[in-house]
């Protein structure tokens, strides 16, 4: 006897046919959304705002939480990455002046151009110290260095020496010597050891102000360095000098240390020459053959007319420069080769520097990574070294960039936006 066919079971059909479209479904998920999700766990870096209490008008990497705000009344701030409300330090700080950190201290100017220090809570002072305005300071394990005002009491006629403070036993601070060589009204000295001696280094600082050979006024005003000096850190005497012939100045306000690889620890310094020709950058290091002279070990090549200039950006070992930032921003990297530094072009649309500033690095390093604001300052560009300079991604802001804190042993960037506020950059 032949068998009946077997009457069709509309629910067995329909799970089959669900079974068969949830096949697929997972088919296209493993081709489609899985390799999304695995995009997304090396995606772009995370942006958070930062706690603060007012919009603030600078931030500066250290202090007792790891990054400082200054506000615009002169309020001293401690800002947590970690997101707690901010903790009030100090009141009456200059809001346009620099800050020191190191070694547990706080380093500012006060509103009428005192010295004042933090540490551990404690306060210490030197009211008549009269600090420039637009200097660096220096902190140091036993003192303070710092720029200040010598002779008239209008500041534009008057020489600017480096002069170290100590801590008496009290909480009061007193200068106890003063650089004889006049440096730049905005200098920003910093501690190098170019003998490669390995006793922590001494102080270099950029000297000689001329206001007449080199009138480009870039970083805030027509007053450029002739001279590059390293001071001996407790007497501030000269131990090793540099004088550029004219017309050529340097054209900065800060010098950068960095690791020479081959020359048995000594570090070198990096800066920027000017001429009729542009800005070029310099490797400075100790003269090997004069014993208090330094020299102009490499160049590279003149960015490419007169008052053209390129802004430095280094983290010791890498040497990084954006030609033009205001115009165009092509960033550079640069390498050794002899007396020459051999330069790579890397990209476009990227700028450190507004013009007129003395803000001259918006670029940051973070965990090994290049990060540089686009020309427009509205977007983080994350480049990658060991990737042979690929850009690894980028990072829209909020609001436009006008300063950059590394947070140390942190994987952020601090960005302080045109508007005050403050927003964490990172993984």
């Amino acid at each position: 006897m032949t068998p009946m066919p077997r009457p069709a079971v509309p629910a067995l059909d329909a799970n089959r046919s669900r079974r068969r479209t949830l096949k697929a479904l997972c088919g296209a998920w493993t081709a489609t959304i899985a390799p999304t999700v695995a995009i997304a766990a090396s995606a772009p870096w995370r942006v958070r705002a930062a706690a603060t209490a007012e919009p603030l008008r600078r931030i500066h990497p250290g202090g007792p939480t790891g990054l400082l705000g200054l506000d615009a009344s002169g309020t001293l701030w401690a800002l947590s990455p970690e997101g707690p409300r901010p903790r009030r330090l100090a009141s009456g700080i200059e809001p346009a002046s620099r800050i020191g950190t190191g070694h547990g201290r706080i380093a500012a100017r006060t509103a009428r151009g005192g010295l004042w220090v933090w540490e551990d809570g404690r306060i210490g002072t030197v009211a008549s110290a009269r600090l420039a305005p637009h200097a660096g300071l220096l902190v140091l394990p036993l003192a303070v260095l710092a720029i200040v005002i010598e002779g008239p009491d209008d500041p534009r006629d008057a020489p600017h020496r480096v002069a170290r403070f100590e801590p008496r036993q009290s909480s009061d601070w007193h200068e106890v010597s003063r650089s004889q060589e006049a440096v730049l009204p905005d200098a920003r000295p910093v501690q190098v050891d170019l003998d490669g001696s390995g006793d922590g280094g001494h102080i270099a600082v950029l000297a000689g102000p001329d206001d007449r050979r080199y009138a480009h006024g870039v970083l805030g005003d027509r007053i450029e360095a002739t001279r590059l000096i390293w001071l001996e850190r407790h007497d501030l005497k000269a131990m090793r000098t540099l004088a550029l012939p004219a017309p050529h100045v340097f054209e900065d306000i800060e010098p950068r240390p960095v690791r020479l690889p081959e020359a048995r620890g000594a570090a070198g310094l990096l800066t920027v020459r000017s001429g009729p020709e542009g800005g070029q950058l310099a490797l400075v290091t100790a003269d090997p053959q004069q014993a208090q002279a330094l020299r102009l070990a490499a160049l590279g090549d003149t960015v490419g007319g007169f008052h053209r200039w390129l802004a430095p950006t280094t983290q010791g070992t890498h040497l990084v420069a954006v030609h033009t930032p205001h115009i165009g921003g092509v960033l550079h990297t640069y390498r050794l080769d002899g007396a020459q530094l051999t330069r790579r072009r890397l990209m476009t649309d990227v700028s450190t520097h507004a013009i007129g500033s003395r803000e001259t690095d918006l670029a940051a390093w973070v965990r090994g990574r290049l990060v540089v604001p686009s020309q427009d300052g509205r977007l983080l560009r994350v480049l990658d070294p060991a990737a042979e300079w690929a850009e690894s991604f980028t990072v829209p802001l909020p609001g436009r960039v006008t300063m950059t804190a590394a947070i140390r042993d942190a994987t952020a960037v601090a960005v302080l936006l045109a508007d005050g506020q403050v927003v964490l950059v990172g993984e």
